[in-house]
């Protein structure tokens, strides 16, 4: 296609269902020709931590038009172009999530993801996440402002296609169609605790965004895990629980106890960055080996081929016995967690007993695996 749409979508709660503010920025060979910015009534609740993050509260959207007008006014946009933004996926739930809440329906859109991106061709920075990638292409970024954003991504991906960028092998699609509510709910339906615990991973995320951890954030968190106990045995919540209840226990809490936090629940939200191992030499003869995700280097069978000629076993699932959890490079919207789903969670349950299971990403596999 000529022309791409970036676009970024700022949310005003946890349920990532409406959208408050809508970024967009047009490329057309290879240069922005256009963009445009939102403020959009959610008609619901704004979180605290939501509008700590990016700034819009209810005061700011109450005159503005709701989503179903600015729909109107950019659907073609999405309709005729191909669609670009970074960690696609999120941005991509959240719009489905919104037009079914209006009732409006969407055929098929096809996209690219400048994370997914990012992480097959950029190895100079520590992460791929886009204030760091703005930092490294020395681009302006007022980050978690949706107009700013769209259009960073958009400068992004200009740069990542002058420098060899195949489009052709980042595309994939995604249906935006209005589904039968009362039939997916009945295929889909998540538990009480999976629903809550899903909410615990978008606070987290939410309060380590700005990599700071403060103590009212702790406070707001506590609070939270004190109103849904009925999560204690699950993963992640004991493991957060009891390192809060070690870190109040003297009444202070110290920058190191903070910092500590913020590396543990970031850890917990995006395992995949922020523990995947990363070596220079990878020997699998004889590995127990289970992937999770959409791989870069083929379909799971293609992936499974290559490791299978290399002498490594493959398992379905996460057990006791699992070596290596393979986590492929496009990610999956299957994922429960986002930027995870049960296989890494499983596999972070495991690791929490004192087995070692190597989570690895599929770039850094490939890099490491001996010829």
């Amino acid at each position: 296609m000529d022309r791409i749409l970036a676009f970024d979508v700022e949310t005003p709660n946890y349920n990532n269902d409406r959208i408050c503010s809508i970024g967009l920025a047009v490329i057309e060979h290879g240069e922005i020709i256009d963009s445009q910015h939102y403020l959009i009534n959610p008609e619901s609740e704004f979180d605290y931590r939501n509008t700590q993050i990016h700034g819009i509260g209810h005061q700011d959207v109450k005159n503005a038009p709701t989503f179903p007008t600015v729909w109107n006014n950019i659907r073609e946009l999405f309709r005729t172009n191909l669609v670009a933004a970074h960690n696609a996926k999120f941005d991509l739930c959240v719009l489905r999530k919104t037009l079914i809440s209006y009732g409006i329906s969407e055929p098929l859109v096809y996209f690219v993801d400048t994370l997914a991106m990012a992480r097959s061709m950029v190895k100079e920075t520590d992460n791929h996440k886009l204030p760091t990638l703005c930092d490294h292409f020395e681009i302006p970024l007022e980050h978690h402002n949706a107009g700013s954003d769209s259009h960073a991504c958009a400068q992004l991906l200009c740069c990542l296609l002058s420098d060899g960028a195949n489009l052709d092998k980042y595309t994939k699609s995604f249906n935006l169609e209005t589904v039968n509510i009362s039939s997916s709910r009945r295929k889909l339906r998540l538990s009480a605790n999976s629903q809550s615990l899903l909410t615990l991973n978008g606070i987290l995320s939410g309060i380590t965004c700005d990599n700071v951890l403060v103590e009212t954030e702790i406070d707001y968190l506590q609070k939270w895990l004190d109103d849904n106990n009925a999560l204690k045995g699950n993963y992640p919540y004991d493991k957060i629980y009891s390192t809060i209840e070690a870190a109040l226990a003297d009444g202070i809490l110290e920058k190191t106890e903070l910092d500590f936090m913020l590396q543990l629940f970031k850890q917990i939200t995006d395992p995949v960055n922020e523990i995947a191992c990363d070596y220079d030499r990878l020997a699998i003869k004889d590995k127990n080996i289970c992937l999770t995700g959409e791989f870069d280097n083929g379909s799971k069978a293609d992936v499974h081929a290559i490791l299978i000629s290399r002498g490594a076993n493959i398992h379905k699932s996460v057990t006791l016995k699992t070596d290596i959890l393979l986590v492929g490079g496009q990610g999956s919207s299957a994922w429960s967690a986002g930027n995870y789903g049960n296989k890494v969670k499983k596999a972070l349950e495991i690791q929490e007993k004192g087995i070692n299971i190597l989570l690895i990403r599929e770039t850094d596999f490939f890099n490491a695996l001996e010829e």
